[in-house]
């Protein structure tokens, strides 16, 4: 249940940081601040996946 917990939230605060990114038009700006924004979109995206994954493969507990 903790699996699918965390994937939610994974979920869900990933799409929320690729909408705001999509919805004020993409990385704006030049240098490092552009290339640490392309990094916090790659961030959110592996959020998006990961976190889908989890909320889907559900309850794999590692319990013996």
């Amino acid at each position: 249940m903790r699996n699918r917990i965390i994937g939610a939230i994974g979920l869900l605060w990933g799409g929320a940081m690729l909408m705001r990114a999509h919805l004020a038009g993409g990385p704006a700006g030049g240098g490092a601040y552009r290339q640490g924004q392309i990094g916090a979109l790659i961030f959110a995206a592996l959020l998006v996946i990961v976190g889908g994954y989890y909320l889907i493969k559900g309850d794999g507990s590692a319990k013996s």
